[in-house]
């Protein structure tokens, strides 16, 4: 089979105290990933309402209309005093530090709601935090660390944060809007990230919105977008890498003179040293009539920042892997979504973004197909995307599941595990349910899970073993089922349960219990074999089952976020995934709670 076919094959396959009490473990992601629609501009904004009774006052940083002009008797104006002229004199000051639009009232955009994706589009409801306290919201956001254990989770979690729902009471609408968009750039989606930080007018910045926009900006390689908010920035963060930013803007507009007086002046008062500041030199010299060529050398860099991110990526560097050892698993994300590397560069973090919760099976596919168009592709990529192609290409079953094989078998452990099976996912819903490929049955029907096809996985059910890992994932991960399961089919399963401490067995008991799909009587006696409890109540489980009581939607979800936070499923408690499971259920999520609790026990 050409090149040429595989290409064509891949292309067509295409509460405050409760903050406090939150799990900790993290301190030691339907197919597409958002729906469709996202990315496209937001609506204009409906036209301002009055404020309800007892909800706050305008947002601080709302620009404030200047006073209306007074005339008077002449001669009361002759004898204002010198307390008055002073007081006007600092109120020009004020007035000076007022940032100003440049945009027409009717255009400015509300801070009420703020987000890219409507409910219409497929985003959560306006009102998906109903009630809960703002303060308590943002503190949630902060002290979800990660790293997220979960693929779907991370899903659910990004559809969450870019959703336009109104700002919940008692948290400034810019700010609220920060930890959102930090949040979004922990899981690794920088695209996502930039777009809020985006849906927020420059005048009604705050220090926390300026501080994430630069991180956001980096982490894409956008440079130009930080220019609107470099003074502001400068003013309000008065932060070294904002002052920085002075000399790459001004050389992007082709400004030289005021870009080297800006570059000179953080050389010697150390805004930036070392590699840092030769990276804003190539930065500079890389702008309009920039004249500098500067060499990167890594020799004894340690460690990651965005910073040193962002600049090598716009300038076309990439930084040796060895400095993204200790960076977090979140760059492999901002990597893969980068659009100034081609695709042999981005394919390489594809894998791991994927597993993470940010790339889909369709990008995943697309990006191999691009890879086979490098005849200087490295063997290790070509081969795996021949792979690919032949899984979803070849004329039989047989040769499909084979080339699936071949990519799974070829992963190593871990997140590459989990990115190959997504991406053969819609490759593994072409095959035919048959009994002659029983021994494959487990992996085909949990790399159709990944990718949210559970109608296609459940057609297996017939040709799974009872108590095999693929009648376990048809069991949570199924639209329906007929009766509950009973405690034979768990026996058995157990019996199969090779994971430490019998995670899987007790993930499984979790997810099944919180869908209510498990027979009561042997809930109780499997849970006693396994001396699990998974009903175990703690201040976490107690807020997000009052979320659920209260069908606040976007509550639940960014609680069952900081209930995920651990390296892995192996380190997810139990409970925390019965009360996920339950409250997701009951807030109208079931489809997310039956993939995560399908993930769960592939990957535990």
């Amino acid at each position: 089979m050409t090149n040429s076919k595989f290409r064509t094959g891949l292309l067509a396959a295409g509460a405050l105290a409760v903050v406090f009490a939150l799990p900790a473990l993290g301190q030691q992601g339907p197919e597409s990933l958002l729906p469709e629609g996202f990315g496209d501009p937001a609506p204009p904004p409906a036209p301002p309402t009055s404020r309800p009774p007892g909800t706050l006052s305008p947002e601080p940083g709302t620009p404030v209309a200047p006073r209306p002009s007074t005339t008077g008797d002449p001669s009361t104006t002759d004898s204002t005093n010198a307390k008055d002229e002073e007081e006007d004199e600092d109120e020009e000051e004020e007035e000076e530090l007022v940032i100003r639009y440049d945009v027409p009232p009717a255009a400015r955009r509300s801070l009420s709601a703020i987000g890219i994706m409507s409910a219409a589009s497929g985003g959560f409801p306006a009102e998906a935090f109903g009630t809960t306290d703002g303060a308590f919201l943002k503190q949630v956001a902060e002290r979800t660390t990660g790293p997220i254990a979960s693929r779907w989770g991370t899903i659910m979690a990004r559809r969450l944060l870019a959703s336009r729902t109104n700002t919940p009471v008692g948290v400034n609408g810019a700010d609220w809007t920060a930890e959102r968009a930090w949040l979004l750039l922990r899981m690794g989606d920088s695209v996502a990230a930039r777009q809020l930080v985006q849906a927020v007018d420059a005048g009604n910045y705050t220090k926390r919105l300026h501080q994430v926009a630069m991180q956001a900006y980096l982490a894409n390689g956008d440079l130009a977008g930080m220019c609107p908010l470099t003074e502001s920035g400068v003013r309000l963060v008065n932060d070294g890498r904002w002052k920085m930013s002075r000399a790459i803007c001004a050389s992007l507009a082709g400004e030289q003179g005021s870009a080297t007086a800006f570059i000179n002046q953080g050389r010697y008062q150390g805004w930036v040293r070392g590699v840092d500041y030769r990276l804003t030199e190539k930065a500079v010299g890389a702008g309009i009539n920039g004249r500098r060529s500067v060499s990167i050398n890594w020799e004894g860099v340690e460690g990651m920042n965005p910073w040193r991110f962002g600049l090598a990526a716009a300038t076309g560097i990439e930084p040796p892997e060895t400095l993204f050892a200790t960076a977090g698993r979140q760059m492999a994300g901002w990597r893969v979504q980068l659009p100034m590397f081609g695709a042999t560069a981005r394919a390489k973090y594809a894998p791991a973004a994927a597993a993470l919760g940010v790339y889909s099976n369709r990008d995943a596919v697309d990006l191999y197909a691009q890879v086979l168009e490098d005849s200087e592709a490295p063997d290790t990529l070509r081969n795996r995307s021949e792979s690919l192609g032949s899984a979803y290409t070849a004329s039989g079953d047989t040769a499909k599941i084979g080339a699936m094989v071949a990519i799974w078998d070829g992963a190593a452990a871990g997140a590459d595990y989990h990115g190959a099976l997504v991406m053969t996912a819609r490759a593994a819903a072409l095959v035919r349910p048959d009994d002659a490929y029983a021994g494959e049955a487990d992996r085909l029907v949990a790399s159709m899970m990944t990718a949210g096809l559970d109608t296609n996985a459940a057609r297996w059910a017939n040709i799974v073993s009872e108590g095999a890992l693929g009648w376990a994932l048809i069991s949570v991960g199924a639209p329906g089922r007929a009766g509950p399961v009973e405690y034979s089919a768990l026996d058995d399963f157990y019996g199969n349960d090779s994971s430490e401490d019998a995670q899987k067995s007790k993930l499984l008991l979790a997810g099944l219990a919180g869908l209510g799909r498990v027979d009561p009587e042997a809930q109780a006696d499997f849970a006693g074999d396994l001396q699990a409890n998974i009903m175990r109540q703690t201040e976490w489980s107690r807020a997000i089952s009052a979320a659920a009581e209260r069908g606040e939607q976007g509550t639940v979800a960014l609680m069952a976020i900081s209930g995920l936070q651990a390296p892995s499923w192996s380190l997810v408690p139990a409970s925390h995934l019965y009360y996920i499971v339950r409250s997701l259920r009951e807030v109208g999520l079931e489809a997310e709670a039956r993939m995560l609790a399908a993930e769960a026990v592939t990957f535990a």
